[in-house]
């Protein structure tokens, strides 16, 4: 069959388009004059064939030319003015000024302090190991990241003693959950007791400080209010008095950087000595749950290197602003910097090589926050994990952007450490940047990239210079 190809119209030129239209003004102009002769009386005058076959033609033309002009005009001027309205940048909003980190304490399998944590991941010590319980469909035991202090009996005896004195008796955790609540527990006392040695006054009452506790997804609501109030009582237990203390229940699918930006609002110039003590517990070292992603397969076996990896740990940090900070006598603060993000077009695990050059962009993004370079730069901590994407990931960004760092030793990854545990990998990372800025009196970068689509980093650096007397 043979198909047979149309060339489409061609348009007739501008100029044949404008003879056609002068020569109809013409006729027309022409014609009916002519038309008005013949029935008058009289013969026109010259002064009449001037203006009749010449005068009004030109007229008429003139006035189409004219008005098309005007109306082709009006658009053009109006998008050149909303052209030169968008050409002209929007006022920036003033930057959010930094956080004061005044104190940091974790929980994780390799370490029960920001200082041993760095110490064992810059000694190649803190990685998963073959679990002594956990096993896979086949018998054989998996790999993880178990920590010797999840079991505290004690602890468990007076929490269930609480829970009866305080109407709920009923209420049950599982393994994992008993787990993750010793561990944050740890993490909350280090922090009270942090918190009173700072923030209490020798006199008067204390600044109000808030307790936000992120547990993980798989928590109930009732599991969640009861954890919290443990909390809220561990710290009263610490001589914090409880009209001054606040339990804040964050936001099921809120993320932590987004926690973060609500505790930065929260101590903006509103409530300067406002302080709040941000935790994160969880784990995952429990055979059900093990099971549950060996069913959807998502769990590391042999075969599939690139799945989760049992895990558990708690991390928290005692935040107020710089001015609350300014004002206690003594402390010892980092800053902390907004956060800055960044959008991935394909998930991290899909994506075919590391996006180095996106990293790259955010990490200054970050460190402008504060006027600096990526030279200032002397530590990252990055809550990376085992899989190949996420190290190539950061991999790329210290080769490229940082090589004057050394990778094993001012590259800390905190997800290798402590495996799958919702957000303590990230929380982990922020304390070992404050650990690193303080004990190396330089900036340390913070890297969140365990989520598939987005990136997150912040400045953590040392407190700002004491202003020099006039």
């Amino acid at each position: 069959m043979t198909s047979t190809t149309v060339a489409p119209p061609r348009l007739a030129p501008s100029w044949i388009k404008t003879a056609l239209l002068a020569a109809a003004v013409f006729v027309l102009c022409w014609g009916g004059a002519i038309a008005y002769w013949r029935s008058a009386e009289h013969g026109p005058a010259t002064g009449d064939l001037l203006l009749a076959l010449l005068a009004v033609p030109l007229g008429v033309l003139a006035a189409v030319w004219l008005g098309k002009k005007l109306v082709t005009a009006r658009p053009a001027a109006a998008a050149a003015a909303g052209t030169a309205t968008a050409a002209q940048p929007a006022l920036a909003p003033p930057a959010a000024p930094p956080l004061a980190v005044l104190a940091a304490a974790l929980r994780a399998p390799h370490g029960d302090s920001p200082d041993a944590l760095a110490t064992a991941i810059a000694g190649n010590q803190a990685h998963p190991d073959l679990d002594p319980e956990l096993i896979d469909d086949d018998g054989f035991p998996l790999t993880s990241a178990r920590s010797d202090a999840a079991v505290d009996e004690a602890l468990q005896e007076e929490v269930h003693e609480w829970l009866i004195l305080n109407g709920m008796a009923e209420l049950r955790f599982g393994a994992a959950q008993w787990r993750a609540l010793t561990l944050g527990t740890a993490v909350v006392r280090d922090l009270a007791n942090e918190a009173v040695m700072q923030l209490m006054p020798p006199e008067g009452a204390p600044p109000p400080l808030r307790l936000l506790p992120l547990f993980p997804p798989g928590w109930t609501v009732e599991q969640r209010h009861a954890a919290g109030l443990w909390f809220r009582h561990t710290v009263a237990q610490f001589g914090w008095p409880v009209d001054s203390l606040t339990r804040i229940d964050a936001p099921l699918d809120a993320a932590p950087t987004t926690i973060l930006g609500l505790c930065a609002d929260a101590s903006g110039a509103r409530a300067p000595q406002l302080a709040t003590m941000l935790i994160a517990c969880a784990s995952s070292i429990d055979q059900q749950m093990v099971d549950g992603w060996s069913a959807n397969g998502s769990l590391q076996t042999p075969a599939r290197a690139q799945g989760r990896i049992p895990g558990e740990g708690a991390a928290g940090l005692l935040l107020t602003s710089l001015d609350g900070a300014s004002k206690t006598d003594g402390a010892v603060f980092a800053q902390l910097y907004p956060m800055v993000e960044a959008r991935r077009e394909v998930s991290a695990g899909s994506a075919k090589r590391a996006e180095t050059t996106r990293l790259t962009e955010l990490a200054q993004r970050a460190v402008q926050a504060a006027g600096l370079g990526l030279s200032d730069l002397a530590c990252v901590a990055a809550d990376t994990d085992h899989r190949t994407s996420r190290g190539l990931e950061l991999m790329g960004l210290v080769s490229s952007a940082l090589p004057d760092l050394d990778t094993t030793a001012d590259v800390l990854r905190t997800g290798v450490a402590t495996g799958t545990c919702g957000a303590v990998p990230f929380m982990c990372a922020l304390a070992l940047a404050r650990h690193a800025a303080l004990a190396g009196n330089a900036p340390a970068l913070f890297v969140s990239h365990e989520d598939p689509f987005t990136c997150s980093m912040a400045l953590v650096a040392p407190p700002p210079a004491p202003a020099q007397p006039a």
